[in-house]
């Protein structure tokens, strides 16, 4: 039994959150989904932190289209490849198959698949860019135009919409027991707990955006401040940094950890769009 995740961006994606993975994947029946680029770059910054993930066992990605793929085993040990496997599938024949499964297409007569297909889909370019696949219509690109003039437009924050990084959880357990993890040992050796030292990665250039702000928002919720920057690291006095740090874990380890989380991750939810610098998280009563 296994289940298969493919990231093809010309079809409407079943598995549209993490929170869609971890439903689907506790299903025992085999299954197949086209993913969202959400659940890739999560799967993605997963891998980064660990090779192994026990509650991904069976599961398989194709990214980009079949540009690379992962399997995990039945341990949930991972294995990264980029030659075309077996069980991968177009996007054309998935559409026409198991695509109309996922969304109940597949038994409907024609006149109801075409009110509901319209109904589905209300913005014309998707739904041109879905008969395409689905017929093998071989019609131009019509992403083309749309990235033609994205290139010609002159760089900068046009919207001037703020560029501050926003609260983001990974929707893990696992991932959180290991930053919380890297974070006890580092406050505990009255070591400041840098982004890099959350994360395991010394080179925070190479640290991703999703992942670099998922450890960022659970130390912000933990410690109501932002992981030390080097100018706070070059001021030095890492032990009275750590104090505090350490108080609180010590509270949330007798609260219990994974109960912990539990609640942090309802309140990440719950409290939408909002920038890191303002989240402020009060101990569960």
């Amino acid at each position: 039994m296994h289940h298969i995740f493919l990231e093809f961006t010309e079809l409407e994606p079943g598995v549209k959150s993490v929170e869609d993975l971890k439903y689907v994947i506790r299903d025992e029946k085999q299954t197949a989904f086209v993913m969202s680029a959400v659940v890739a770059r999560f799967i993605k910054d997963a891998l980064i932190m660990n090779q192994t993930i026990i509650s991904l066992k069976n599961c398989r990605f194709a990214f980009e289209g079949g540009a690379e793929f992962v399997e995990f085993d039945n341990k949930g040990k991972s294995k990264i490849y980029t030659e075309q496997p077996d069980w991968f599938i177009t996007p054309g024949a998935f559409a026409r198959s198991q695509w109309l499964v996922n969304h109940e297409l597949h038994d409907l007569a024609t006149p109801q698949f075409i009110s509901t297909f319209i109904d589905m889909f209300p913005d014309v370019k998707k739904r041109r860019e879905h008969c395409n696949i689905l017929f093998n219509l071989q019609l131009d690109d019509v992403n083309s135009q749309s990235k033609t003039l994205l290139t010609t437009g002159k760089p900068g924050n046009k919207t001037r919409n703020s560029t501050k990084p926003k609260i983001v959880d990974l929707g893990s357990y696992e991932l959180f027991s290991q930053f919380f993890a890297r974070l006890k040992n580092a406050v505990d050796a009255d070591i400041f707990p840098t982004v890099q030292v959350l994360t395991g990665i010394d080179d925070v250039a190479k640290v991703p955006a999703t992942l670099k702000n998922a450890a960022r928002t659970w130390f912000k919720a933990i410690s109501s401040e932002l992981p030390p920057n080097s100018k706070r690291v070059g001021a030095g006095n890492s032990a009275l940094f750590c104090a505090p740090v350490r108080q609180q874990i010590q509270q949330i380890e007798a609260y219990g950890v994974e109960r912990y989380y539990q609640y942090l991750s309802k309140t990440i939810a719950e409290a939408g769009e909002q920038f890191i610098t303002d989240f402020d998280v009060k101990f569960p009563a």
